[in-house]
């Protein structure tokens, strides 16, 4: 029946001889798949035509779902990232997003092979999708849910075996009282960018025992219920771009988790939230918001200061969770021996902090020396003075950074930064640097993507010159603050305005 559905669709635009050619190659590039990525192709199909999906939500879903299997040999998100390349490689799936550094940031998949897995996915009852005058009612059980723009929670939900699917993902607005106990099989539930979603709408959160993956990314959520401890096979906690600033009594309990991301993500999006917490000169004095905000957090009287709203507080008993990979941004201004209980997080591959003094800072270095594995790394403080002339870092610099994320005031760029061979982005806020300073980038062999953004760079003209950055990079600021801009010899440079 669904492959006659799709049938009809396409015979709209192509003529039947080319319908058939053209479904044949398709299908047939399908079954041309090796038997481990074909689950994972399919799943693609939860997410609806012309869908941006990220790279690194699809990797931690396939994770949760089991599709990827440990392997002695490598982590699981290396295989992961090894599958999505090949689908990349098989053109399955397109790329709608390329980072500087080459690799996908985003993908989509075209919409005639969309509607052929949908199909396929529909026929095997693996997924049922509810949606905008939608009558229908799956007849037997199902694995994957998808709600898509369905505003309201009926009968045709109480009709629907909801005991054994496995992953729940909503588009649009959040249907009230969605969730329930009786989703008890439950390893994913995905709830990123819905709309009016309310933190009682999480009450029974508690009770799904065997949830994998909760992505809140992007929702109104405030406040998570105390019986998120209960989640103890939890590996993926989302609530980025949410307005969560306190994880709930018992966090320490999840010894699984492996990706916890919340705060505002370091980008210009920082910029853009900044409006929503009563900022609304965030363009024309960048720098003295954050400054007020950091200043805040001596005061008694402030119990969350304006940049503790782009991070959650370090959770008591973080030391616990040293199975963790991915851990930002957290605010470290009231926890006692932060770095004592960073440097057990062995595992530690993504670290971003804020809420740190001078002592803080360099007790955060002393840390940070034994994380071994850590490869992307982002400090947001007042002043970051504490990264220039610490002998610790100079002796022992986190040498295997591949991102570097700043955002406060230095008085110039560490000496140490020199070392780091395998750095491919350098991203910067508030640091009003100066000439010198970037031209000490110029011996980092491997930069792929510079950002100048909001008061990083202080003086009135630039120069690059040759050999200043020796692979292809890009750089990105707001070119109209500059008098003069020149460039010397240079070939590999690519120019992004923001302004």
């Amino acid at each position: 029946m669904e492959w006659k559905k799709l049938h009809e669709h396409l015979g709209v635009e192509l003529e039947s001889d080319q319908l058939q050619d053209i479904t044949k190659v398709l299908v047939s590039s399908y079954h041309g798949l090796p038997y481990d990525l074909k689950p994972i192709f399919l799943y693609l199909s939860i997410f609806p035509e012309n869908n941006e999906i990220r790279r690194t939500r699809l990797l931690r879903r396939w994770i949760a779902e089991g599709y990827i299997a440990n392997n002695r040999d490598m982590p699981v998100e290396v295989v992961g990232e090894r599958f999505f390349n090949e689908l990349i490689n098989r053109s399955m799936i397109q790329s709608s997003k390329v980072s500087h550094g080459l690799k996908v940031d985003r993908c989509r998949v075209h919409g005639m092979m969309l509607h052929i897995i949908l199909s396929k996915s529909i026929d095997e009852n693996q997924l049922f999708v509810i949606k905008k005058h939608c009558n229908e009612v799956p007849q037997s059980k199902i694995r994957h849910l998808v709600v898509n723009r369905w505003k309201k929670r009926d009968e045709k939900l109480e009709n629907i075996n909801l005991s054994l699917i496995r992953s729940l993902t909503v588009f649009g607005e959040c249907p009230a009282s969605l969730i329930t106990p009786e989703m008890r099989m439950l390893h994913v539930l995905d709830l990123e960018d819905t709309a009016n979603l309310k933190n009682e709408d999480l009450k029974h959160i508690g009770k799904l025992r065997h949830l994998r993956y909760l992505g809140l990314r992007g929702t109104d959520i405030s406040k998570l219920p105390s019986s998120l401890q209960n989640l103890l096979y939890l590996e993926t906690l989302d609530i980025q771009d949410t307005q969560v600033t306190q994880l709930p009594d018992g966090i320490a309990k999840l010894e699984k988790l492996r990706y916890l991301l919340a705060g505002v993500n370091f980008s210009r999006d920082l910029l853009q939230k900044m409006p929503q917490f009563g900022m609304e000169n965030h363009n024309s004095n960048l720098l003295g918001n954050l400054a007020s905000c950091l200043y805040c957090y001596n005061a008694q009287s402030c119990e969350i200061s304006g940049m503790d709203q782009f991070s959650v507080m370090v959770p008591e008993g973080i030391e616990k969770l040293r199975n963790l990979h991915m851990l930002s941004v957290v605010n470290v201004r009231k926890s006692k021996d932060v770095a004592g209980k960073l440097e057990r997080l062995t595992n530690l591959q993504r670290l971003g902090v804020t809420g740190l003094g001078q002592e803080e800072g360099k007790e955060l270095w002393n840390s940070i020396k034994n994380l071994n594995r850590l490869q992307r790394l982002e400090v947001r403080s007042e002043s970051l003075d504490f990264l220039v002339n610490n002998k610790d870092i100079d002796a022992t610099p986190p040498k295997y950074l591949v991102s570097l994320r700043l955002c406060g005031l230095l008085d110039e760029l560490p000496v140490w930064i020199k070392s780091l061979n395998d750095l491919t982005k350098v991203k910067l806020i508030g640091t009003q640097l100066k000439q010198d300073d970037i031209h000490r980038l110029k011996d980092l062999r491997n930069l792929a993507s510079l950002g100048l953004w909001e008061k990083s760079y202080k003086e009135k003209s630039l120069i690059f010159n040759d050999g200043t950055f020796r692979s292809y990079s890009s750089i990105s600021m707001d070119w109209r603050l500059l008098k003069q801009l020149t460039l010397r010899r240079v070939r590999c440079l690519n120019f992004n305005n923001f302004g």
